[in-house]
């Protein structure tokens, strides 16, 4: 028997995870979401308007549960490093999450919107931060700390992708892997600012 209720909206994405992380977004679609959950398509229509707008939803859930992760590195000494390894840790705990927040491509799903992915890019912000503070050097600008703090994400980012894809020899892969990417990230820290440049764009 289907339930209804508060509980069904979670079950619909937990399940839409499961099936995009496994078979990939060609097998997702609202109708085996909605076998699988035992609930009908309309059930799933009252809470997301469509597949993509299910995909969005996962999107943001995702980049919510980053930021708490991130949020709760403690300060201080080594906080930068501790943020890289959070961010690593958060791509090996729930990889169905960084499939559909970074792997999905825009032309298999509606594009999701600019402004939402502009505002859920906090976590540049919070590494950002934390590289102003271990260069001690808050006058530099916010665009040479964001680019910074891209050049880390692009390698953790990196690393992470091509080692969730199994796309290096496998005597490679793993935590000691990771481990070298959060060291090689840190090496970004020391590269020294250019003039400011414009901020992202997507």
């Amino acid at each position: 028997m289907p339930r209804n209720g508060t509980d069904l909206k979670p079950r619909i994405l937990a399940e839409a995870r499961k099936i995009l992380l496994e078979d990939g977004y060609t097998a997702l679609s609202t109708r085996r979401v909605a076998g699988e959950v035992g609930c009908t398509a309309a059930a799933i229509y009252h809470y997301f308007e469509n597949k993509d707008a299910l995909l969005h939803a996962l999107i943001d859930e995702g980049f919510e549960l980053l930021h708490d992760r991130l949020e709760a590195v403690p300060k201080g000494e080594g906080h930068l490093r501790g943020l890289c390894a959070a961010y690593v840790d958060f791509s090996s705990a729930n990889p169905e999450f960084y499939e559909v927040m970074f792997h999905l491509h825009p032309t298999q799903m509606e594009r999701y919107p600019v402004e939402r992915y502009r505002a859920q890019r906090d976590y540049l912000a919070l590494l950002g931060n934390a590289i102003n503070v271990s260069r001690q050097e808050s006058a530099h600008s916010p665009h040479s700390a964001l680019r910074a703090a891209t050049l880390v994400w692009s390698t953790l980012h990196g690393a992470i992708s091509l080692h969730q894809a199994m796309r290096i020899d496998k005597s490679l892969r793993g935590p000691d892997l990771l481990d070298d990417a959060i060291r090689l990230a840190m090496r970004a820290v020391e590269i020294s600012p250019l003039p400011s440049q414009p901020g992202i764009s997507s």
